[in-house]
């Protein structure tokens, strides 16, 4: 379903944190006047180095029903190596009706390797796979670290456009600090709203859009107040709007800025 690009953008724009940082952030996903279902993201940085992300995604009324009472739930784990997420374990678990999928992968970085482990069951009975991924099936990055870091490059070294490939994504992804035609249109999907615009190129067929291009507008905090997903259906777009966050341990905006700087000098 088209709201589960949500669920990875509601964990997408937090990219620079302190020692220790927790937060969460909720959003509703809709299409016109009607919602669709929530998402939720939660992100914890431990004193020791070490994180975990999560996001989730659920349908709601009309929605639920025609979907199964469908439910998403992406999770990584790892460490943090100066202010990026180095991911040592990711898992997709999704479930609708009588069917579950639940995907992990386990990094192997000595030998730039990933063993991806699959299990489904349906109606009682499950199906097990395993396969070792490497070459142009390996990358470094799983969905959710993708955003995070890649935000965390754009504001280090001010590149306006990034391509990047994930696991978890099944094409790689365009995301860029609009300029021109692009901005024009941010400017007018948000009207004027203060803050970031930021476009993805989801390199997706959705639906209308040949590409699946979504705009988001970022607060001061880093993370996306409203997120739209342009030219999705016939008669107008689907929209993600943020409606409950908490953080701590947030670095201020001047603080980032510095880290980044000092990085930058070091050998």
């Amino acid at each position: 379903m088209i709201y589960r690009v949500f669920l990875l953008l509601a964990c997408l724009f937090c990219p620079l944190f302190a020692e220790e940082f927790e937060s969460f952030v909720k959003y509703k996903v809709g299409y016109g006047i009607f919602t669709l279902g929530e998402a939720e993201a939660y992100l914890k940085i431990y004193d020791n180095g070490s994180y975990k992300t999560e996001v989730s995604a659920k349908a709601k009324g009309l929605a639920s029903t025609l979907s199964g009472s469908r439910v998403e739930k992406y999770a990584s784990s790892g460490l943090v190596v100066e202010n990026m997420l180095i991911p040592y374990h990711f898992e997709k678990i999704s479930s609708h009706g009588s069917t579950k999928r639940h995907i992990e992968y386990f990094w192997d970085y000595e030998n730039a390797q990933i063993l991806m482990e699959r299990e489904r069951c349906k109606d009682g009975g499950c199906e097990y796979s395993s396969e070792i991924l490497s070459d142009d099936k390996y990358a470094s990055n799983d969905i959710l670290t993708l955003y995070h870091n890649i935000m965390f490059d754009l504001n280090k070294t001010g590149a306006k456009e990034i391509n990047a490939s994930a696991i978890g994504s099944k094409k790689p992804v365009v995301i860029m600090i609009p300029e021109g035609k692009w901005l024009k249109t941010a400017k007018k999907t948000f009207d004027d709203k203060e803050g970031i615009y930021l476009v993805v190129i989801l390199n997706q067929e959705i639906f209308t859009s040949d590409e699946g291009e979504l705009y988001a507008n970022i607060d001061s905090d880093n993370t996306a107040s409203k997120a739209v997903l342009k030219k999705t259906m016939l008669f107008g777009d689907v929209w993600g709007e943020q409606i409950e966050k908490k953080i701590t341990g947030k670095r201020t905006a001047n603080s980032a800025n510095k880290t980044a700087n000092e990085s930058e000098k070091q050998p």
